[in-house]
């Protein structure tokens, strides 16, 4: 479940998401996230594949990389975008326990941007909370 907030150049957005994850092996983890972009306009919504590595055998703050593709669907008549990142971080797993708290950076790249109209890159932290079932 995701809450939080984010911009535009011309707007202020209230964001609700979520996302579900796999791990495949011992330590890559497939998943797909889900945001809504809400009260402001263009409303957007975007979905987001990825894959991800926790180094599981580094005990208790266990270090992450991953990277995604990001497809934004924008309404009102604006043109739909993609991106591609990337991101790094670790997470606080306490032994035995199934919940976990994590922070990092994320890096995008918007495909096919004009960098001369628009910041075709962006960094920014990303704090997440989780339980594994």
């Amino acid at each position: 479940m995701l809450l939080g907030s984010g911009s535009t150049r011309t707007d202020n957005y209230f964001i609700l998401g979520a996302g579900l994850g796999y791990f495949i092996v011992n330590g890559l983890e497939i998943g797909l996230d889900y945001e809504a972009w809400l009260f402001a306009s263009p409303v957007m919504h975007r979905l987001s594949p990825e894959t991800k590595y926790v180094f599981h055998m580094v005990p208790v703050i266990k270090p992450y990389a991953g990277v995604f593709y990001r497809r934004t669907f924008v309404t009102e008549g604006n043109e739909d975008y993609n991106q591609l990142g990337g991101r790094l971080g670790a997470f606080y797993i306490p032994n035995g326990k199934r919940m976990f708290i994590g922070g990092g950076a994320v890096y995008e790249r918007t495909l096919d941007c004009d960098s001369e109209r628009w910041d075709c890159d962006s960094w920014y932290p990303e704090i997440s909370f989780g339980i594994s079932l």
